[in-house]
């Protein structure tokens, strides 16, 4: 749900989350000493994280008031960087026991060394909303947990109809791979997502042709930045993003309930200014 206040000097607007537990700043205006104020009115008992998407000339301000970073997205806001920047109201959030294994995957995504990639859209299907039920019945069968209920054919239908761009590839009439792209018009970045291949059809490169004719897409249309935030546990995903040229931007603990339960994130991003 999202929520949008403001007082007379200030204006903000919140993802209100309760499924992961947590209030996200997406966006806000004004005097930063009434952002804060409006911030904190929005605070519940049940919020275990805060997170501020933060323009890189107000992180100083909104450290000094208690927050901290855990990633970035450069070019997020029309060219402007953004810091991720967190409080959290729940110690044990904050607290992440995998650490160690998945700093070990990213130095092993860094440290390959890539065939040239050769992009290939034959085959690609920009969903449509008749493919709502068929797009949901991919992700229910591969996405056990997951932060938003893309399982069920009327939400997926209503975020085509609100915008966001779903392609996918299918073998005998079955979709077998899928990807999104959800737009931010305002500030001209968009986030690559519900990324799902099915066990039997990953390993072929999917996904990284599907992501790739997504970044094509967006940047037609005169997006700046793409990003995306995958789990810090899947070396394929971060091995695909890192493969098709995105810089990590840091890691997101506790992030949301995705795959396995409450998992770290990593955050990628591009320029596609270029």
């Amino acid at each position: 749900m999202i929520k949008e206040t403001s007082t007379s000097t200030a204006w903000v607007r919140v993802s209100v989350d309760s499924y992961n537990k947590r209030l996200r700043v997406d966006d806000y205006s004004g005097s930063l000493n009434e952002v804060l104020f409006l911030i904190t009115a929005q605070i519940e008992p049940w919020v275990e994280k805060l997170i501020l998407k933060s323009r890189e000339t107000d992180v100083n301000y909104f450290l000094d008031a208690g927050f901290r970073q855990e990633a970035v997205i450069n070019g997020y806001f029309a060219g402007v960087n953004m810091a991720f920047l967190v409080r959290y109201l729940n110690y044990d959030r904050q607290v992440t026991a995998l650490g160690e294994s998945e700093e070990d995957i990213l130095q092993k995504v860094h440290g390959l060394s890539f065939p040239a990639f050769h992009p290939d859209p034959k085959g690609i299907v920009e969903a449509v909303p008749e493919d709502a039920k068929r797009l949901a019945e991919l992700y229910a069968s591969v996405m056990k947990i997951y932060p938003t209920p893309i399982y069920d054919p009327d939400f997926v239908l209503q975020t085509i109809r609100d915008g966001t761009l779903y392609v996918y590839l299918e073998e005998d009439g079955k979709i077998v791979s899928a990807a999104s792209a959800e737009p931010n018009m305002k500030w001209k970045n968009a986030e690559l997502t519900d990324c799902a291949t099915l066990p039997e059809a990953q390993g072929k490169g999917r996904m990284q042709q599907l992501l790739y004719f997504l970044e094509k897409k967006i940047k037609a249309q005169g997006f700046m930045c793409a990003y995306t935030i995958a789990r810090a546990q899947s070396f394929g995903m971060n091995k695909v993003f890192h493969q098709l040229g995105y810089h990590y931007g840091g890691r997101m603990t506790n992030n949301c309930y995705i795959y396995s339960g409450l998992e770290d994130m990593n955050v990628w991003y591009k320029l596609i200014t270029d």
